[in-house]
């Protein structure tokens, strides 16, 4: 059996399970894993410059781009014709209001003097007091007045509705009751179609009796506000001459217009009477208006009260709140 001496090599006789190492057998050794190299990145391949000249390229000039110049169009204003405003008495620094029917006057510019301006006003305002002092207890007076002169106008137009309905039932009746009368076979039938048509010819006999007794009751109440207005005319009439002197038309001193011509004065707005009723008439672009009615209830009048006309009040064509 073998063993191991000192030296650590096998004596004795070998074991029959151990087989003797033959002369040209090396015992295997472990297999060591071999180890890989890391891959070092290709570098890049350098070249080296010769001396040899490249011939040199034609150089391209680039075209410059050129802004085009257009003609640009000279604006010119507009000559405008500023309207001829018509102007009335003007005072230092304050702008001229407005009178119609005089020629307009350039005002140049001056210095304002508050001291003139304000005498002035003081003075407005004194006047203007004394007529609302005068007209304001008849006030009642002037709204009976434009009362009665609307009344007047309502009446005067007649009822065309009642007239035109009541020609136009009672002709289509007849019409039918005519032809019914031709044209049906049936005494029975001509009777209940005559009855029928006969009630359109009735109902149109009604409205042109309205139509004339309406006529006849407006022409009498017409009578009556006629004389009622000369009445109140006089009476407004003889107020404004015991004025005397008054510096505003008849038709402005209604209570209601003096009111608002002293608040246009009491605001500064305005110097004067005449300036505060002409910025009035301005804003309210009435004037026109006024004029016209002034002039056709002229004529009116002069036919009613033999050639006097009536008194006139412009009232109604201010919106005044």
């Amino acid at each position: 059996m073998a063993d191991f001496d000192n030296d650590w090599k096998i004596s004795g006789t070998p074991d029959p399970a151990t087989p003797d190492p033959q002369p040209a057998q090396v015992q295997a050794q472990p297999v060591q894993p071999a180890v890989q190299a890391p891959v070092q990145p290709a570098q890049a391949q350098q070249y080296q410059q010769t001396g040899y000249t490249y011939p040199s390229q034609p150089q391209v000039q680039q075209p410059v781009y050129q802004q085009p110049v257009y003609q640009q169009p000279v604006y010119q204003q507009p000559a405008y014709q500023q309207p001829a405003y018509q102007q009335g008495r003007v005072y230092p620094g304050a702008q001229a209001a407005p009178v119609y029917g005089y020629p307009a006057q350039q005002v140049p510019y001056q210095q304002m003097d508050y001291a003139a301006f304000n005498a002035q006003r003081e003075q407005s305002l004194n006047e203007c007091t004394k007529m609302i002092n005068h007209f304001s207890p008849k006030v009642d007076l002037f709204q009976k007045y434009e009362n009665v002169n609307r009344d007047i106008a309502r009446f005067s137009i007649p009822p065309k509705k009642l007239l035109v309905w009541g020609i136009v039932l009672a002709s289509v009746g007849l019409v039918l009751t005519v032809v019914n009368y031709f044209t049906t076979k049936y005494p029975t039938t001509r009777l209940i179609y005559c009855i029928f048509y006969g009630s359109f010819i009735l109902a149109g006999g009604g409205m042109l009796l309205g139509f004339f007794l309406k006529k006849k009751n407006n022409n009498k109440k017409l009578e009556n506000l006629i004389v009622e207005a000369g009445e109140l005319s006089t009476e407004l009439t003889l107020l404004y001459n015991r004025f005397g002197n008054c510096t505003l038309a008849p038709e402005y001193v209604d209570p209601r217009i003096l009111f608002k011509l002293q608040s246009l004065i009491l605001t500064g707005r305005c110097a004067t009477i005449n300036d505060a009723l002409n910025l009035l008439l301005t804003y309210q672009r009435n004037y026109a208006v006024i004029q016209a009615a002034k002039s056709k209830h002229i004529e009116e009048t002069e036919k009613r009260y033999e050639g006097k006309a009536a008194f006139f009040n412009a009232v109604r064509y201010f919106n005044l709140r």
